[in-house]
């Protein structure tokens, strides 16, 4: 091989090594930032502002836990997570119930939960219904979604006595998951957060 070659082989070594090197510290960084990054599966309290203004206006006080009726909103118990400490709603343990006032929002002296006009304008998440799952798309007589929702009629209404979920009116409560839950072992609805324009004035 003449000194050419060489000098070729050389250069594909190191463009080849500062390949392999760049991918390792990509795939190190994704998994540091999948550690710390809060993993999303759970709900806001009313009235949340966007996700990265909330972690940044939140200080932890807790005093929106403290004036939850229902006892809804929990401190998050992450690992490793830059959400640790910060308000959520797991609504399978305990749904919001859009209580009277809003009282978490009026809690609230840190910019990170926002007045909304009426409890119809909150945007928590949106429950999603597995029809596979369901007892009423089974062909059984239940009701107890419908029945149960804050917003009965307009975020959930029956089509041939089976529950289907309004997106547009429906306001990420967890009321709906939880009634379930509590009858039906797999659990047909699903909340899923919304993480952007969480609230409307």
């Amino acid at each position: 091989m003449d000194d050419a070659g060489k000098i070729l082989d050389r250069r594909q070594l190191f463009k080849n090594l500062f390949v392999f090197v760049g991918d390792k510290v990509a795939d190190y960084a994704s998994k540091r930032i999948d550690r710390v990054m809060p993993r999303g599966d759970y709900l806001r309290p009313p009235g949340a502002v966007e996700e990265t203004e909330f972690l940044s206006a939140c200080t932890r006080c807790d005093e929106c836990i403290k004036a939850c009726p229902a006892k809804a909103i929990k401190r998050y118990q992450g690992v490793m997570d830059v959400a640790v400490g910060t308000p959520v709603i797991m609504p399978r343990e305990n749904p919001c119930v859009l209580c009277n006032g809003l009282l978490c929002i009026a809690a609230c002296k840190d910019g990170a939960l926002k007045p909304v006009a009426h409890a119809n304008n909150v945007k928590m998440g949106i429950a999603g219904i597995t029809e596979s799952r369901c007892l009423a798309w089974g062909g059984q007589d239940c009701q107890l979604c419908y029945i149960k929702c804050p917003l009965q009629g307009d975020a959930i209404i029956q089509e041939d006595g089976k529950p289907v979920i309004n997106e547009e009116k429906c306001v990420g409560c967890g009321v709906c998951e939880y009634a379930c839950h509590t009858i039906n072992n797999t659990c047909a609805i699903k909340v899923t957060a919304k993480r952007e324009g969480s609230y409307t004035g």
